[in-house]
């Protein structure tokens, strides 16, 4: 069997090619109808104004032509319908696609029988603006057991400049960035946060990232040495005993500030108004700190005051 396929093979395969070939000229001489997608643009838009909203990227069309033509369309260059917004205004202007806009590459013999929806287009153009915008960071940094993190978060730039149509920046006043959470962190933390760009169409930036920092420290705390209790909302004849009269305070914070804690910045005081002369009280101590230090206990945690 093999042998009989194989027996001039060459002329039979020269058959098959001559019957294809005559196949398919009478097929591509038939007339066909074909979809096509035409890539959309707008052209010469007066200066100061802008695109406001988006427009579909391209229309389709029905073609109708000999197969022949057809599929030299295909193989053409990609042609786009250019639509020429020189003479539209600032707002809203109405523009309907028509059969007669459709570039046909070359000398094609096609005839572009309909354009499919959506055709009734709405251009809406508006005046360029640039705004400057606060930048808000969203960042949470959560430092391991035993850390804490020294001040604020540091950012930069605080502010970036957006640009584009007025209808979507006149209200616009601060731009977040994208949510980051940072946990466990025993060391200081750096990098950058993508900038969210807020709602509208034909946005930009005058940068997308910013860069942040955070310092994280460990933890450690202090013992101070006994400090002289103050009384607060005391009449002015009157005078107050405290036993004992000296308290010593178990400090805690970020290792930086504890060590250059100035003991002179801590006020150790009871506050009074509550004593009834020649009364006996126990009172709570309160302590005022600087910031980023914090009480852990006072040894002892409360004293007898007497108002005498």
């Amino acid at each position: 069997m093999w042998r009989m396929i194989f027996q001039n093979f060459w002329f039979k395969l020269a058959a098959v090619v001559m019957a294809l070939l005559l196949w398919l000229n009478v097929a591509t001489d038939r007339v066909y109808q074909y979809t096509e997608r035409v890539p959309l643009e707008i052209t010469d838009i007066p200066q100061q104004l802008l695109l406001a909203e988006k427009l579909p990227d391209h229309v389709n069309v029905t073609i109708e032509g000999k197969g022949k033509e057809l599929l030299k369309l295909i193989l053409a260059d990609e042609k786009s319908l250019k639509i020429d917004a020189g003479e539209f205004k600032r707002g809203e202007t109405d523009y309907t696609v028509k059969p007669e806009d459709i570039p046909i590459p070359g000398d094609l013999e096609l005839t572009v029988t309909a354009v499919l929806p959506p055709k009734n287009l709405k251009v809406r153009l508006d005046y360029v603006m640039e705004k400057q915008l606060s930048v808000k960071p969203d960042i949470r940094v959560i430092p391991a057991d035993g850390y804490e993190q020294v001040g604020g978060l540091h950012y930069s730039p605080k502010e970036v400049v957006i640009s584009g149509p007025r209808m979507w920046l006149r209200n616009l006043q601060e731009i977040q960035t994208k949510k980051q959470q940072i946990q466990d962190a025993s060391e200081s933390v750096s990098g950058q946060l993508d900038l969210i760009l807020p709602e509208g169409y034909n946005l930009s930036l005058s940068q997308d990232k910013i860069n942040y920092s955070a310092n994280v420290e460990k933890t450690e705390e202090r013992q101070t040495p006994a400090r002289a209790i103050s009384p607060v909302n005391v009449s002015r004849r009157a005078e107050v005993e405290f036993r004992p009269d000296s308290v010593a305070l178990i400090l805690a914070g970020a290792q930086s500030l504890i060590n250059q804690l100035e003991l002179d910045s801590i006020r150790v005081f009871v506050d009074c108004s509550q004593v009834s002369r020649r009364d006996t009280v126990k009172l709570p101590i309160q302590v005022d700190l600087p910031a980023g230090i914090r009480l852990v206990r006072t040894q002892p945690d409360s004293v007898e005051a007497v108002l005498k």
